[in-house]
């Protein structure tokens, strides 16, 4: 009777036992698996969803007037400028940060079939600033000689603007056209789809979108900037369609 008793305690015994290590194995896995989900949680939140920029908002190029410095009233590119769109046969800092938006707008599957280039100014009158071509116009030769210029590879210095609102398209078509030059050299099959488009803001308009600036008469080259945005080609309708 004793032998029966002992035995039966061994058994009892080997079962807690392993009933001790399953359930410790069961608890262990579980916190291993939480732990992988914890990790694959996190791993995707660092995985960017566009990878243009931070909050899936698309990038805005800025030339500030305090690195790129247009000569009062003109709108011939200054040099620096120039060179960083292309120098050389070899694209320039702008170019290369275009081209990788590009790029980049592709690998998100976002379409981009222009790009927008917009003047802007300041709100002081442009009064005396004429360059010295134009001293002898009275007023804007914009509407005469803006498609010369756009399309028939005339000099944007023929141009003379009458108003702020000239000045900034002058400037945004400057760049086109040097934009234009780099696209006819480029080996880039996607820059060259790509079209351009020139607009002026004029005065208008605060940098980083803050909206519309109030009456300021005074020199400000904060303000005075050439954008470049990236956008797609729409569907035209009418509003009774």
């Amino acid at each position: 009777m004793p032998r029966l008793t002992r035995k039966k305690s061994n058994t009892t015994e080997t079962f807690t036992v392993w009933t001790s290590f399953t359930d410790l194995m069961s608890n262990a896995f579980m916190i291993i698996t939480l732990l992988l989900l914890f990790v694959v949680a996190q791993l995707s939140q660092k995985t960017p969803i566009d990878p243009i920029s931070k909050n899936n908002k698309p990038t805005i190029i800025s030339l500030p007037a305090d690195k790129y410095s247009f000569p009062s009233g003109s709108a011939v590119l200054p040099r620096n400028l120039q060179d960083d769109i292309y120098k050389n046969g070899q694209d320039g800092m702008i170019l290369k940060l275009i081209t990788k938006n590009l790029a980049d707008l592709e690998n998100s599957d976002k379409q981009v079939d222009v790009i927008e280039i917009i003047g802007h100014t300041d709100g002081q009158p442009l009064g005396n600033f004429r360059t010295p071509e134009c001293k002898n116009q009275s007023s804007s030769n914009l509407d005469k000689n803006l498609e010369n210029v756009a399309i028939k590879n005339k000099n944007v210095a023929i141009l003379c603007a009458g108003s702020n609102t000239d000045l900034g398209l002058m400037r945004a078509l400057a760049v086109v056209k040097e934009l234009q030059k780099a696209q006819s050299k480029s080996n880039s099959k996607r820059f060259k789809q790509i079209q351009f488009r020139a607009y002026s803001a004029a005065q208008l308009f605060l940098p980083n979108d803050q909206g519309f600036a109030t009456i300021d008469r005074i020199e400000n080259d904060k303000r005075r900037r050439i954008e470049i945005r990236f956008a797609q080609l729409g569907e035209y309708i009418t509003p009774d369609k």
